[in-house]
């Protein structure tokens, strides 16, 4: 009776974390619904797409600054949450490498902008969007993910887009003014990160006094196989619009930056849901692998249906979505039907990110380093012989046929470990 009473509860508190942290995640799915019409309104396609250069390039940077604090930090926050020792070394050694990956990014990244001919027509805009980076870097979600505080990732999230959006509709008022669009996001994301920064480091009574210098040196080595294969997958989800840029100029890529909008809802919906449940997996399958399997496949299945649903609706009122972000009524036929073919992404990426959920529970971390390489490389390659043939529609037959190499490569690792594992069992009776 009384377990059955905690088992209740634990569902209980589960549910009310999931409310709560999908709350603030609505409101990083609905805020680029509520700006992108009025910068493609001001600013037009091509504005937008300049600006979505620059979010994209920043996003690419952000991913050598967090260094696998969303994966192996998020994993060894939820482990030893118990023990405020464990947590104050974690917290401070991550956040020293992070600040000396920061100084090495934010250098690296002005040299390229500025050295570049493509970037360089366009630098401000890009410098300016490294305040993105720098949001990031403060970012404590990490940290909150690990502890599941949920309600503080929602107060980051809705405080960062509320400054966001008060800034654009302020601010934005002419077509040269999408310069300042990233700045505005990054100015958002930094004054709410600071605060749940400051609440972290209070709340547990964390000093950096016993920070090391050479443990944040050690864990960057550690971690750096898996960065570099979370570097290639970010040039996998953003690097296209560049492409599209190079190829197809700034019109072109913002056109693709609107459909992608839709498509990062899901994207974006994937992440969060893959953020929510993924110390909790972990923690189960690290405790009994059946059970952790099991409460995998509950969550995913039941949360794979539900997108489906939505994919449907999206598909069967794809014009109106297309004339809400205000495009032009002579390009409608055409974005259209690439909106159709857009929409396969976030079908095969639901499978995707399931199973990715997996490799990381089963310290899989070199097979996902090398599929991610394989598949990015592979992606990017074709990307950029379509995008010369056959234009817009190359992007997302490529994207589509890479999502689908990640799930047979996925699902064929995770097939290989459990033959090996039956294997053991029957070897050890």
């Amino acid at each position: 009776m009384l377990k059955e009473k905690i088992v209740a509860k634990l569902k209980s508190k589960q549910i009310k974390d999931f409310i709560i942290y999908g709350f603030g995640q609505a409101i990083n799915l609905l805020s680029p619904l509520l700006v992108i019409p009025y910068i493609v309104f001001i600013c037009g396609e091509e504005g937008l797409g300049k600006a979505g250069v620059g979010f994209s390039f920043a996003l690419i940077a952000i991913v050598l600054v967090d260094y696998g604090s969303y994966i192996n930090g998020t994993k060894d926050i939820s482990i030893n949450h118990n023990d405020n020792a464990v947590l104050e070394d974690k917290f401070t050694t991550i956040y020293l490498s992070k600040l000396l990956l920061l100084a090495v990014v934010t250098l690296i990244s002005i040299l390229i902008i500025v050295s570049l001919p493509f970037f360089q027509k366009d630098k401000l805009q890009l410098l300016l969007s490294l305040f993105i980076v720098v949001g990031q870097f403060i970012n404590p979600t990490w940290f909150f993910q690990g502890i599941q505080n949920f309600k503080w990732i929602s107060i980051i999230n809705i405080l960062s887009k509320a400054i966001y959006l008060v800034l654009v509709f302020l601010f934005i008022k002419k077509a040269e003014d999408y310069i300042y669009i990233n700045l505005f996001l990054g100015i958002g994301s930094i004054i709410a990160s600071a605060l749940g920064f400051i609440w972290i480091y209070t709340q547990f009574s964390f000093s950096f006094k016993k920070a090391s210098i050479s443990k944040a040196i050690d864990l960057i080595k550690n971690e750096f196989s898996l960065t570099i294969s979370q570097l290639f997958f970010s040039f996998y989800q953003y690097a296209p619009i560049m492409l599209i840029s190079y190829f197809c100029g700034n019109f072109v890529a913002g056109q693709y930056r609107i459909i992608d909008q839709v498509i990062m809802i899901f994207r974006t919906y994937f992440q969060m849901f893959f953020n929510f449940i993924y110390a909790d997996i972990c923690l189960n399958i690290y405790n009994d692998v059946k059970t952790g399997i099991t409460n995998w496949k509950l969550k995913n299945g039941l949360n794979y249906i539900m997108v489906l649903v939505l994919l449907l609706i999206f598909y069967f009122n794809s014009e109106i979505i297309l004339l809400f972000f205000k495009v032009n009524v002579r390009n409608l036929d055409n974005l259209n039907s690439y909106f159709k073919l857009g929409l396969l992404i976030p079908f095969f990426m639901g499978i995707s990110f399931a199973l990715k959920q997996l490799m990381f529970s089963f310290n899989k971390n070199i097979e996902y380093i090398r599929i991610t390489f394989f598949t990015t490389t592979i992606s990017l390659i074709m990307m950029s012989f379509l995008l010369q043939k056959i234009g817009l529609k190359g992007a997302f037959i490529s994207i589509i046929l890479a999502e689908i190499l990640f799930i047979i490569l996925y699902f064929y690792t995770l097939y290989l470990k459990k033959q090996t594992n039956s294997i053991n069992e029957d070897s050890n009776h």
